[in-house]
């Protein structure tokens, strides 16, 4: 025996590979049938049929990528504008804050003045009114209000 039977074992596998058939990358040819009575799940197999396992893979995974990028994109946006709203509604509030503050002067401010008004007008010789007459419309007659300012 010139070669030993490992050697033999060896060159037998190699040829095999080579008279393998080897795989082409073109897409598969499909026979398919017009009916008149397709319905919609066969129409997607007939699309999807011809579509290579890689093709969808990459197809799914740029999907996916497209999805997550919106997802982000639309969650900064919203939180862009969250933080906005939150600086004018802060703003808003504090004018509401000084408004009120400059409310309370001015009302302290008028008390005071209402408060001199008597001392104001005994000072240019005024003298405080009688008591006011009012008119009762329902039972056309005149009666007396004790309020009469003094």
């Amino acid at each position: 025996m010139s070669a030993s039977p490992r050697v033999a074992r060896s060159r037998s596998k190699a040829q095999e590979r080579s008279t393998r058939p080897t795989t082409s990358t073109r897409d598969r040819l499909q026979v398919t049938t017009s009916s008149k009575t397709t319905t919609f799940s066969n129409r997607m197999r007939g699309l999807m049929g011809g579509v290579h396992p890689r093709r969808m893979r990459l197809f799914h995974f740029v999907v996916a990528l497209v999805f997550l990028g919106a997802s982000l994109i639309g969650s900064l946006v919203l939180r862009t504008q969250m933080i906005e709203d939150s600086f004018a509604i802060t703003d808003t509030q504090q004018s509401i804050g000084r408004l009120t503050q400059d409310i309370q002067e001015k009302q302290t401010e008028l008390d005071g003045l209402e408060a001199s008004l008597p001392s104001k007008a005994q000072k240019l010789g005024m003298v405080p009114g009688s008591d006011a007459l009012t008119i009762d419309l329902n039972d056309h007659a005149a009666s007396s209000d004790g309020k009469g300012s003094k």
